[in-house]
């Protein structure tokens, strides 16, 4: 195995990954980067790959970054090979090629562990059949693609962020979709009741069907390696073609096993454990994204928070970091927007008001929209907004910049609450971007 050196390596090519690099040339631009991805794409948005199944964009349409990025930033590029062997002693990690070629050994001086998620699978009969997958990369959703034209029937399970935004790109595509959750309600980490019912009922009016509180407990072939049929845990049985798994999604460790690098308990979800500055518990390695735990502002705690933005803001702020500045990623909280049908929906911080001294809640529900806030001594910890989202940015910087709400706290959910409202210190410093403000 040829054996090559870098000031830094970044294991994963994906949000977390890139933000890394450009993190890096913001102090440093000279130091040598190899980025390494077992995937042997160039860099691609990741929240796109339903996008790509229902036709809203291509290929090129799903690039993260210009084809000329790693060129541009210095970078060495081992797309299409796995990292494995991590030594944190000799500062090596050694390469196989994906494809079974050869293989390298890097150095490095400085790492980022940027791998992301894996997906969860549950064990039943029938998951090798052919129409059988996940939906967490371009190779799952390419493999969709190719299969559309003989789907008559799909079936999703999982009615979290992947999952919904699987069937809707699947319900444009094919004649039915049922989309199977186990919880009583659906995209239960992001929502309420009340607007979890209000999304359910856009994918109904849609044409989904949306099963709750059941699951599937067997998939069954058409005797030439192809799925028929699922079963139900209440012995309903749903004809498809296509099944897809997208119960949810888990760090991706690997990498680390045999290593001193701390992982986090499973029962908080596993993953890396990094501090404020992302960094593990081994000098000059680093971690972020969904295989690593962040800062949540609101709880005040780390815990894992899966999520584009918090992965590119972490590789970016463990990037400076690298490079020999100091940065904290202060900035992570668990935020969604989501748009169903023509309805939209954004969610920040708590969803359920906890029950502890202090928490209160208002809502408002007129027509098609529901606002909710949690409030904890007056100052925001969680908001949901569903169906007229004009204002989250207002709340949001409210929420991040821990804005007291007391003297206007009667106008937060009114038809005409805005800036205006807000006292003269806080109207400018809402408004700045998480980018300036690290």
């Amino acid at each position: 195995m040829a054996t090559k050196k870098f000031k830094y390596l970044i294991i994963g090519n994906s949000a977390g990954g890139i933000g890394c690099v450009e993190g890096i040339r913001r102090v440093d631009q000279k130091g040598s980067i190899a980025v390494v991805s077992d995937e042997k794409y160039h860099t691609y948005s990741r929240p796109l790959i339903t996008h790509l199944i229902e036709g809203d964009t291509d290929r090129r349409g799903m690039d993260f970054r210009p084809r000329n990025f790693y060129k541009g930033h210095g970078v060495e590029p081992y797309l299409g090979y796995r990292a494995q062997d991590l030594d944190t002693d000799r500062r090596l990690v050694r390469l196989n090629s994906s494809n079974g070629g050869g293989g390298h050994t890097i150095r490095f001086e400085k790492l980022l562990v940027a791998t992301g998620g894996k997906p969860f699978i549950p064990p039943m009969e029938g998951l090798d059949l052919d129409g059988v997958t996940p939906m967490i990369n371009l190779d799952q959703s390419l493999g969709v693609k190719k299969k559309l034209s003989r789907v008559r029937n799909a079936v999703v399970l999982g009615a979290g962020l992947i999952g919904t935004k699987t069937t809707q790109a699947l319900s444009h595509q094919v004649e039915s979709v049922t989309m199977v959750e186990l919880a009583d309600r659906i995209l239960s980490p992001v929502t309420d009741a009340v607007s979890s019912s209000m999304a359910a009922d856009a994918f109904r009016r849609s044409g989904v069907e949306v099963l709750l509180g059941n699951t599937v407990t067997e998939v069954r072939g058409d005797g030439k390696g192809r799925v028929r049929e699922v079963l139900l845990k209440d012995g309903k049985i749903l004809p498809c073609e296509l099944f897809v798994v997208a119960i949810g999604v888990r760090p991706r460790t690997e990498i680390l096993e045999g290593t001193p690098i701390a992982l986090a308990n499973m029962k908080v979800g596993g993953g890396i454990d990094v501090d404020i500055n992302m960094e593990t518990n081994i000098e000059g390695i680093y971690g972020c994204g969904d295989c690593a735990h962040a800062h949540d502002f609101v709880t005040g705690g780390m815990r894992l928070l899966p999520l584009w933005p918090n992965a590119y803001i972490g590789g970016r702020i463990a990037g400076m970091n690298m490079a020999g500045s100091s940065h904290q990623h202060r900035w992570a909280t668990n935020m969604n927007s989501v748009d169903f049908f023509g309805f939209p929906m954004v969610s920040a911080g708590f969803m359920l008001k906890p029950e502890k001294k202090g928490f209160e809640e208002i809502t408002r529900k007129e027509n098609d929209c529901y606002s909710k806030v949690i409030l904890k001594d007056d100052v925001i910890q969680g908001f949901i907004m569903a169906g007229d989202i004009d204002r989250a940015g207002i709340y949001l910087g409210l929420m991040r910049d821990k804005v007291m709400t007391t003297s206007f706290k009667k106008e937060l959910l009114t038809d005409d609450f805005a800036v205006v409202h807000l006292p003269l210190e806080v109207k400018e410093k809402i408004k700045q971007p998480i980018m300036e403000i690290e």
